[in-house]
């Protein structure tokens, strides 16, 4: 399911406008941030090989990627499974009615998947979905990873889509997106994106002669997303390996990357919330939450799946599971 970030129509005008060839690919790795660095707290940032285990959490499977390439597959996965083993005891198992993790109607077929936070926790719910439409341009497959913190805790939330149209075009939205104004909190700024290997991440996507920005229209995106975000369009245009080879070589480590950065802010970075603070990020968090329901979900699925569809998953959006 995308998100109001990057809504269907949004990602029809994003594919459309991605012909542009890029140039022959070089060694990414020369970019440097995979190889560590330290960071005020005299932490080493590395990618660590746990990331690609199994998951150990009970509801293993708990969202597929059956649409995608063998590459975005297992980009999803790994980061699915991260997500169900790190918050483990924090999440229930799916509630979702059957007739929302699997649907068919319009022109494509889908699914969502919601796990809500067990009480007491700081987990709001995660989110976990894929959508594969047929469209007059081609085959568009949009496969989305969220998590949103409850108002506890002033950790940033996780946003993770990758949206494909046909063999050699990608866009890659993943961030952490702030709780808290950037400008008025410029400790909130520090503690979690410039004490961190975000921007270097960033930079090593800007760098990347596979990689085009990807600047969206909509003036609420550019509100939300942190100023490390990763929103990018990527090509497999002349490179051995097409799509798949970057998609290996520079989404999956940096996406990695981004999720342990993710983990270790809402395990050991995150400072509690009481009072007027935690009312404050609660009333933020659920506009946030409004506005997807608003701006993509109520807009986009009913011209793609219908209006019974539509209502269904709306629904269980609305209610976390």
């Amino acid at each position: 399911m995308a998100s109001a970030l990057t809504s269907p129509s949004a990602c029809l005008r994003i594919i459309q406008r991605s012909d542009q060839r890029l140039p022959c690919q070089r060694n990414w790795s020369e970019l440097g941030w995979a190889q560590g660095r330290r960071n005020r707290r005299g932490l080493k940032w590395t990618v660590k090989g746990s990331m690609s285990e199994p998951a150990m959490a009970k509801e293993t499977s708990w969202v597929e990627f059956p649409k995608l390439s063998p590459a975005g597959k297992r980009l999803m996965e790994t980061v699915a499974e991260t997500m169900n083993r790190e918050l483990g005891e924090m999440i229930l198992p799916s509630q979702t009615a059957p007739d929302v993790r699997s649907f068919q109607g319009g022109n494509g077929a889908g699914s969502v998947t919601l796990r809500a936070g067990r009480e007491g926790s700081k987990i709001d719910f995660v989110l976990g979905s894929w959508l594969n439409c047929a469209l007059p341009f081609g085959e568009l497959n949009i496969a989305t990873l969220i998590a949103m913190l409850g108002p506890e805790a002033d950790s940033p939330h996780l946003l993770f889509e990758f949206i494909q149209s046909g063999p050699g075009s990608l866009v890659v939205v993943l961030d952490l997106l702030p709780r808290k104004d950037l400008v008025l909190e410029p400790e909130y700024l520090a503690r979690y994106y410039e004490n961190s290997p975000l921007e270097t991440i960033r930079q090593a996507f800007e760098k990347h002669p596979q990689t085009q920005p990807y600047l969206t229209s909509a003036l609420y995106v550019r509100s939300v997303v942190s100023p490390t975000a990763l929103l990018y369009k990527l090509s497999g245009e002349g490179v051995e390996g097409g799509l798949d080879g970057v998609i290996a070589e520079l989404v999956q480590p940096a996406a990695v990357k981004v999720v342990e950065t993710w983990v270790d802010c809402y395990k050991n970075v995150g400072q509690d919330l009481d009072g007027d603070a935690m009312a404050t990020m609660l009333k933020r968090d659920e506009l946030i939450k409004s506005k997807g329901v608003e701006v993509d979900l109520s807009a986009n699925m009913p011209r793609l799946f219908g209006q019974e569809i539509a209502d269904r998953v709306v629904a269980a959006f609305r209610k976390g599971i």
